[in-house]
């Protein structure tokens, strides 16, 4: 029946740009916490202005501590990742088990991602994590795990295969022949971090970068 078929057109179609908007939100969503790192590690002396100004009842909450106040920060724009990763996982599609043999490996990308984020806290402790050295504090340098790995910024990493592994694991039978939407957010994510590693918390790429766009002194 031609109105059946054009009913299913006009589905598609609606179907295709909520897919689109999702991936546009997502992907502007998920950059957001980039890029406030991105401004602390480069401009830590404007965060700081920034705290004892606007955010000085922040400040003062976190003890004067400007690397609390930018970890209180985090914490709150992840509202923002877990919102994205939530409303995928949840509202967006069924919920699933992948196979036996993809659960196992997705348990295992999953666990190394997390050992990797916890090992980077013991190591540094929150306060290096959160910028304490571009704040001005004293964070002792580390040698042992996971620095002494060829891992580079290993609690990023840690992040990007947490995610994987949690994807590869709801890989269930509702993602059969969806691979690309399925691990749309891992890729996003993997692409944000990237950045951050690469270019927004990179001395020499993004200080090129922030400097060519008059964002940054070229002494500095």
């Amino acid at each position: 029946l031609k109105w059946l078929k054009d009913w299913r057109a006009v589905a598609e179609s609606v179907c295709r740009s909520v897919r689109a908007m999702f991936a546009f939100w997502a992907f502007v969503l998920l950059g957001i916490e980039r890029f406030l790192y991105g401004y602390i590690y480069h401009f830590p002396e404007s965060f700081k202005k920034l705290c004892d100004g606007p955010l000085k009842e922040v400040l003062k909450w976190d003890d004067g501590l400007y690397w609390l106040v930018a970890k209180h920060l985090g914490v709150v724009i992840k509202v923002f990742q877990f919102g994205v990763i939530g409303y995928d996982l949840l509202i967006c599609r069924s919920f699933g088990l992948a196979s036996p043999s993809l659960l196992v490996l997705g348990v295992v990308v999953l666990a190394a991602g997390q050992v990797l984020n916890v090992s980077v806290f013991n190591a540094i402790g929150a306060m290096g994590v959160y910028y304490g050295t571009q704040l001005g504090y004293t964070v002792p340098w580390c040698n042992g795990f996971p620095y002494n790995t060829p891992i580079s910024d290993p609690q990023y990493w840690g992040v990007v295969l947490f995610v994987w592994g949690m994807y590869i694991c709801l890989c269930g039978p509702g993602a059969e022949g969806q691979v690309v939407r399925h691990f749309l957010i891992p890729v996003l994510e993997t692409f944000w971090y990237v950045c951050s590693m690469k270019l927004l918390e990179d001395t020499k790429n993004g200080g090129t970068a922030l400097r060519a766009m008059g964002l940054k002194r070229r002494d500095a």
